[in-house]
């Protein structure tokens, strides 16, 4: 510097300020409002965690940026950690509440499942009993009318008899036809006709059972030759024919007499028919042979 210039010392300049870095606390602030409001809404729990969790972060990192003076908005950061730290819970708890009401709803709904799981196995267990029950009701029906068939197809049988045998009926009464044997009418019978062979029926009857029987409808047989025509009773006036009539008491026995003509061309076999009974109850016995 040259002798006599005067010195001036360099003018300062002021430093300018540092602008304060207030931009994570109030998206903290922002992103914890929106948090907390989607956290109100159940619904939204899956979508309220994430801005929540941010606003959390911001909020802490913004917090520093006071601490060191960096920024200024305290209050806003520290809201956006308790908006977040709320909307976190809020969220926490609306997913277990979520997910415990699922868990809930799918048991009720297998329990519901298996209710009628249980109700259509006991329905179709029930079905089944029922259809055994019903095939083994038709089975036994059907067994009994073969039994029934059986015995009415042995009783029939019982009831086609040769000449001399008997039947007893259900009531105790004993039938039995003889043998038949010629036998020659009385003059008083006019019209036999020719080349007829003339026999006799005797048909005894027995009440074997406890109670009194009722003859009634079984007086006369029904004969039928061997083509199967009807043959008439003869007419004999001379009283050796007899009809059974009346009743029987226990014990009592009656015997009865009847003559027929058998036409010649007809009279290798022929049948004899006693019908006893009233009603449905009535059952004949047949009994067919040679009149011999």
């Amino acid at each position: 510097m040259a002798p006599g210039v005067p010195y001036w010392p360099p003018y300062a300049y002021p430093m300018p300020a540092p602008q304060p870095r207030n931009g994570l606390g109030t998206a903290a602030m922002v992103l914890g409002i929106v948090g907390g409001v989607l956290s109100l809404a159940v619904i939204f729990f899956w979508l309220s965690w994430l801005p929540a969790l941010l606003a959390v972060v911001f909020g802490v990192i913004g917090l520093g940026y006071v601490r060191k003076g960096l920024a200024t908005n305290r209050a806003m950061a520290l809201a956006g950690v308790i908006l977040g730290v709320s909307g976190l819970l809020v969220s926490v708890g609306a997913g277990v509440f979520v997910v415990t009401r699922v868990q809930a709803a799918n048991e009720e709904r297998r329990a519901e499942e298996n209710a009628a799981r249980a109700r259509a196995d006991a329905a179709t267990q029930a079905d089944n009993e029922r259809a055994a029950r019903e095939r083994e009701r038709i089975e036994a029906e059907r067994r009994r009318a073969e039994a029934e068939q059986e015995t009415t197809a042995a009783d029939e049988r019982a009831r086609r008899l040769s000449f001399g045998q008997s039947y007893t009926y259900a009531d105790g009464l004993k039938v039995t036809m003889a043998a038949p044997t010629p036998y020659v009418p009385s003059d008083s019978v006019s019209d036999t006709p020719k080349n007829a062979k003339i026999i006799q029926v005797r048909i005894t009857v027995v009440n074997t059972g406890s109670e009194n029987v009722s003859l009634s409808g079984s007086g006369l047989p029904t004969i039928r030759d061997a083509k199967g025509n009807l043959v008439f009773t003869l007419i004999d006036g001379s009283g050796r024919m007899k009809i059974l009539k009346g009743s029987l008491a226990p014990g009592e026995e009656a015997t009865g007499l009847t003559a027929y003509a058998l036409p010649g061309s007809a009279a290798d076999r022929f049948s004899v028919q006693f019908d006893y009974g009233l009603g449905r109850l009535r059952k004949d016995v047949i009994w067919s042979g040679s009149p011999s």
